[in-house]
């Protein structure tokens, strides 16, 4: 070490200096505080050892001139003083000094208070160090951050947030929201929103928004369906993301007269539906996975079809809201949550946003918190908004499937018919109804025509079991019967519709003695769902045909 010895007399700094060299430091000689702040200005000191009682500069004063030209530095100085009196000691501490020793110098204490406060001043170097590395890291954080932010907004300031037909709440846990909320209008005026919840939050978690958002974009712009932009979604998600991350997520598509929605959800807290009172009508589960899992295989993009009444309200929310803790790292949850929807305030999403933020105050965010209420009414856009070119002139097209029993071993026809369906103009953005009816016609021909299993099966959970184990038995078995598929485009001048008709194989049934389902059967309800989706209904040749109008208009 390089040491400043400060002494006005000459014999006390050579017997210093000789104690020092011998332990292998190399000494500066300064005989007054003056002469001192000079010489370690100078020469880069490692620590002074510095007299109290000098001419021209003492070294209280020497000791203060030098800390305020350290600044930041730390540099040990160790007072050595003959003085004993307790505001003497005290003051050598207050003024910046780091330590004391008695005269005369005990040699052995010397070396010792030397070692330890090489040691404090290497660490202090170290800390200081490490510091300035900080620092650096986050103005290189602080910076990323501001680009990342600006090209997170970017991607975002498509979304359609002051539609009239909705009102949102986004609170972030972080800087960075790992919650998604955007929302568009169709080409045909319609309204879609899609709420996503990411693996954790912050920026990680906020990273897959760029991605999504301009799927989800470039897909409501051509006016895709529910089911068709779950299935980008996930693709891309897939291919995006690693393998742990994901997201929950409710896609929803609003029509224009707002009387039908249509309801995709993976992986998210059940949505809500009120009467326009805020009185709960339906609790709609989340029948499938979070984006970013499955392959493209793999993936079910079935959705939920609603047909709902003017004013009605639907709630979709991420899991920050029944996941809130109060101090006591008690759960709010979904008790709490659904008593907001009774219909004693006509207000549940303020209610529920303000009693959220009073439960959790004494615990503190710990997630993002997103909550999207959607109006069912015509939507309500700005003038431009929405802005459908001519629509293209439509050729009319028949398709015509028979399957075997080869054929209906081997899965669901209808998801390849419906994308074949799509590639037709107007088409696409009636998928999700498209799919729902022809999935439940190919249900009815297969399950009740060709196989002759009973619904009745169904009235008991034990009943369930045995109606689908005896569905797969009796499909493996199967070694005759047919089920006919025709799908047809018709158009004229008073209006454009796609044709179903289904044949199978099957003994029928008295279709004019079909009576409606009660509130507790869980079955029976496809024929009443045909009859809400669809222009015309119509069964013949003894229950085993069914053919059906679906209007596009």
């Amino acid at each position: 070490m390089k040491i400043l010895v400060v002494d006005d007399t000459e014999a006390n700094r050579k017997l210093l200096t000789w104690i020092l060299e011998d332990d292998g430091h190399s000494v500066v000689e300064a005989k007054d505080g003056r002469q001192a702040v000079e010489l370690f200005k100078q020469s880069d000191i490692d620590l002074v050892l510095m007299d109290v009682m000098m001419p021209v500069m003492d070294g209280f004063e020497a000791t203060q001139a030098i800390k305020e030209y350290l600044g930041d530095r730390h540099v040990p100085i160790i007072f050595l003083t003959a003085l004993s009196d307790d505001a003497s000691l005290a003051k050598c501490l207050s003024i910046g000094g780091d330590d004391f020793l008695s005269k005369p110098i005990n040699e052995q204490v010397l070396q010792a208070k030397i070692k330890a406060h090489s040691r404090i001043k290497d660490l202090n170097e170290q800390l200081n160090r490490q510091n300035r590395q900080l620092t650096r890291l986050n103005h290189l954080t602080q910076r990323e951050h501001e680009i990342a932010k600006t090209v997170f907004d970017n991607a975002l300031a498509a979304s359609r947030l002051d539609c009239g037909n909705i009102r949102q709440y986004i609170s972030p846990a972080a800087t960075f929201n790992g919650d998604l909320l955007l929302v568009s209008v169709s080409p045909s005026g319609g309204l879609y929103a899609l709420l996503a919840d990411f693996t954790g939050h912050g920026l990680p978690a906020a990273i897959g928004a760029i991605p999504m958002s301009q799927t989800f974009f470039d897909a409501t712009q051509q006016g895709a369906s529910v089911s068709s932009i779950a299935r980008a979604l996930n693709k891309v998600l897939t291919k995006f993301l690693p393998d742990y991350m994901f997201a929950a997520a409710a896609i929803a598509e609003l029509s224009a007269d707002g009387k039908r929605l249509s309801l995709w959800m993976g992986g998210m807290p059940e949505a809500i539906l009120t009467d326009n009172q805020g009185r709960l009508k339906e609790r709609i589960q989340s029948t499938h996975m979070p984006l970013g899992i499955l392959q493209d295989d793999e993936f079910e993009r079935n959705p939920h079809i609603v047909e709902v009444d003017q004013g009605d309200r639907v709630y979709l929310y991420t899991d920050g809201i029944p996941e809130a803790q109060d101090g006591n790292g008690e759960l709010y949850g979904e008790t709490r949550l659904i008593r907001h929807f009774t219909g004693t305030t006509p207000d549940p999403f303020t209610t529920l946003i303000d009693d959220v933020t009073t439960f959790s105050s004494g615990k503190g965010q710990i997630d993002d918190i997103t909550l999207l209420e959607l109006t069912c009414k015509p939507v309500q856009v700005s003038a431009g908004d929405a802005e459908p070119g001519t629509p293209p002139a439509l050729v009319p097209w028949q398709l015509n499937v028979r399957l075997t029993p080869q054929q209906l071993r081997s899965g669901s026809p209808v998801p390849q018919l419906i994308d074949m369906l799509g590639t037709s103009p107007h088409v696409e953005r009636h998928k999700d109804y498209l799919h729902t009816i022809l999935a439940e016609l190919f249900a009815n021909a297969l399950e009740h025509g060709v196989l002759g299993l009973s619904s009745e099966l169904k009235r008991s959970e034990e009943g369930y079991l045995d109606y689908y184990q005896q569905r797969e038995q009796r499909l493996r078995s199967l070694d005759d019967g047919y089920v006919n598929i025709a799908l047809a485009l018709s158009c004229d001048h008073t209006r454009t519709c796609i044709k179903m008709r289904v044949d199978d194989s099957g003994q029928g049934f008295d279709f004019s003695q079909h009576r409606p389902p009660g509130d507790d059967d869980a079955f029976g309800r496809g024929i009443s769902l045909l009859q809400t989706l669809c222009a015309r209904v119509e069964y013949s040749n003894g229950g085993t045909r069914v053919n059906v109008e679906y209007l596009l208009d």
